[in-house]
């Protein structure tokens, strides 16, 4: 079948006027250093993104119960390993509670009551997180979940919007969409985020221990721990940053077809 000039010259405009398609960044936390105590946040920039990591837990007292011991406070430190993060919770810092773990961010509690540590990544601008890695992890992979969660970014505009706010109200009234990863080993531990979030933007997002209230089954909490080493995100389409250069491929091709019919007109 033969194809006129001006078919193929459309077909190649309609491939170069595709839809854009937004680019993965990676993102260490690896070169960061603790500057001081009680070192609880740091900021990281990279690709045009300053990223905003923050450490929080449930445990401050919402009632005269200790095991009401739910609302949201400020980590009072993060220590680093290998190049991963940890943090220790206000509860571990005063001795700790239920055999909790200052050396990593976990939901470890062993008399019926856990402390759910999570990191609060705020972006400059929307992002879709795709993974995340750890410099180390409590148990094997296998038995390792992580849950990870965007929160609506129109309530939550900076870090200290978590304070005295509970897991269980963020996940039914302040997330956009959240769920829970497997932690895998190949060549290191990461997570791979391609569930409920995928493609959600937002520029708060949460990775923490397991906690079922964003996704996956509470019988699994209890054992997952992490050193945060990392995280890949993917800005948005509509970045005019993110919308790639012409395909030289189909230039090239168009360009061919030029040559290819000129020549023909002088023979």
């Amino acid at each position: 079948m033969r194809y006129s000039f001006t078919r193929l010259m459309m077909a190649g405009l309609l491939l170069l006027s595709g839809p854009a398609l937004a680019s993965t960044t990676t993102a260490g936390f690896g070169h960061v250093i603790e500057t001081r105590s009680n070192f609880n946040q740091f900021d990281v920039n990279v690709d045009g993104v300053t990223i905003n990591v923050s450490g929080w837990s449930d445990t401050a007292n919402l009632s005269t119960d200790r095991s009401q011991d739910s609302a949201i406070k400020r980590a009072v430190d993060f220590d680093k390993f290998n190049g991963g993060w940890s943090m220790q919770n206000q509860d571990e810092q005063h001795g700790g509670y239920c055999n909790t773990y200052s050396h990593s961010a976990d939901n470890f509690g062993t008399c019926g009551y856990k402390d759910y540590d999570f990191f609060l990544l705020s972006f400059s601008e929307e992002v879709s997180l795709v993974s995340a890695s750890y410099s180390w992890i409590a148990k094997s992979a296998s038995q390792t979940q992580v849950s990870v969660a965007a929160l609506d970014n129109s309530v939550f505009t900076n870090s200290n919007s978590l304070n005295n706010k509970t897991w269980a109200g963020l996940a039914s009234g302040h997330t956009l969409k959240s769920d829970y990863a497997q932690v895998e080993n190949a060549s290191g531990y990461y997570s791979n985020f391609h569930g409920d979030t995928q493609d959600q933007y937002s520029t708060m997002w949460l990775i923490g221990a397991l906690n079922s209230v964003f996704g996956g089954n509470a019988a699994w909490e209890g054992n997952d721990g992490m050193k945060l080493s990392g995280v890949s995100f993917s800005k948005s389409a509509s970045d005019p940053a993110q919308v790639p250069e012409p395909n030289t491929i189909v230039m090239f091709l168009i360009a061919l077809i030029c040559l290819t019919r000129f020549g023909k007109r002088r023979t």
